[in-house]
């Protein structure tokens, strides 16, 4: 599990230079009509991180648990190739999908899929117990689940600004009679 964390570690890093770099200083796609449906894939993964930094480090997932977190590795998947799809129309106007973001994207799903390749057997076997959460402190140290909930809150901060961002660019103008 110690691997399973520092490739989650490792992703969260390059998920915060994603979104600081290519989604609000190159890009601000917050602010772009065309980015809106791209924004709700966002805000869709925002949730769902938050909830993964905090429960593999901190918590042995049992039963039906197991079960949840494995479901939700499969949301990421379909939530990401959702991403992927929108994004060239989604930056059309913006001068298309920077080079270094398209490279970044690229890196980030293979360490996902390492991610979920050393995580498998693990959730597997905890299908066998009772449904728990069995909170651990053994499989991360403790910086690192500070670090871990320091991401949750910012990966979830930024899923509900994109949500407000999708939501305020969907809205039509009205217009003010003087």
């Amino acid at each position: 599990m110690m691997a399973a964390n520092y490739i989650l570690l490792t992703l969260g890093v390059l998920g915060a230079i994603d979104i600081l770099l290519y989604h609000s200083v190159s890009h601000g796609i917050r602010s772009h009509a065309e980015s809106r449906w791209e924004l709700v894939t966002h805000s869709l993964r925002g949730p769902t991180y938050a909830v993964l930094f905090l429960l593999i480090p901190n918590f042995e997932p049992r039963g039906a648990w197991a079960v949840f977190v494995a479901l939700l590795l499969l949301i990421d998947v379909g939530i990401s190739i959702a991403d992927f799809a929108l994004e060239r129309k989604s930056r059309a106007k913006l001068g298309g999908l920077p080079g270094g973001e398209y490279v970044l994207h690229m890196i980030m799903a293979m360490l996902f899929g390492a991610f979920v390749t050393l995580l498998t057997p693990y959730l597997f076997r905890g299908t066998v117990f009772d449904t728990a959460l069995v909170p651990t402190d053994k499989f991360a140290p403790a910086w690192m689940r500070f670090t871990f909930a320091a991401f949750a809150i910012g990966v979830l901060a930024s899923g509900l600004m994109d949500a407000y961002a999708a939501l305020r660019l969907t809205q039509k103008p009205t217009i003010r009679s003087v």
